[in-house]
């Protein structure tokens, strides 16, 4: 409705007044394409309230694809400073296979797709600070569990597995066997980010953001 969404532009200016913030980050997920017409005009009115401030505004997104258009990312370009795209969970908690998180391939897609509607300067590719340790189990179960940067290498250094880059996903990658299965590991570190960044800077991207502080090491 109309009264809530000026009730919520209102409320979050003054927010970001009280507290001297440089501007607003939109992580509105999981919105339905019934409702994506009356998310689109929430950011339209927020942009309108952040420029009157002086305030910086940017939205997150998932990778683009065609099930996700609804979220109209060549609008949100017109109305936002920046469009970031969330660069990860290409494989997640609930893959019933193992994979990267975010590989190479992965990215560049997604940073291509966005592209095509978004001013590449407008553009923020977001990167994993963490990875998923998968475990396959004998009968073929598939488990994981998220882990940042450090508590990766702690759990392969325990193991006494090393790992080697593969350049099909951009990433080093290690694969041992324990008493629970096989362990994968695709593994983001200083040689996996700057690949992505380096794709970043041929695509001439506004800048990069990281989810999240803490992971890294």
């Amino acid at each position: 409705r109309t009264s809530s969404r000026q009730r919520l532009v209102t409320n979050l200016i003054a927010k970001a007044i009280e507290y001297k913030l440089d501007g607003i980050n939109v992580d509105f997920e999981y919105i339905k394409d019934e409702t994506a017409k009356a998310y689109v005009e929430f950011i339209r009115e927020l942009s309108v309230a952040c420029r009157q401030k002086g305030l910086v505004l940017s939205v997150d997104n998932y990778v683009p694809h065609n099930y996700n258009a609804h979220y109209k990312w060549a609008e949100q370009g017109v109305m936002a400073d920046y469009v970031i795209i969330m660069g990860y969970d290409e494989h997640w908690g609930g893959s019933e296979v193992a994979g990267s998180v975010a590989s190479l391939g992965y990215v560049t897609e997604g940073i291509e797709r966005m592209t095509q509607e978004v001013p590449s300067e407008k553009v923020i590719n977001a990167v994993p600070l963490y990875t998923r340790i998968w475990t396959t189990a004998e009968d073929g179960a598939v488990t994981s569990r998220a882990v940042g940067i450090q508590t990766a290498y702690d759990y392969m250094n325990k193991n006494q597995a090393a790992a080697t880059w593969d350049n099909s996903v951009g990433q080093n990658y290690v694969e041992f066997e324990t008493s629970d299965g096989t362990v994968q590991i695709w593994l983001e570190d200083e040689q996996s980010l700057e690949a992505k960044v380096n794709v970043m800077k041929e695509h001439n991207l506004g800048g990069i953001a990281a989810w999240k502080l803490g992971f890294d090491d």
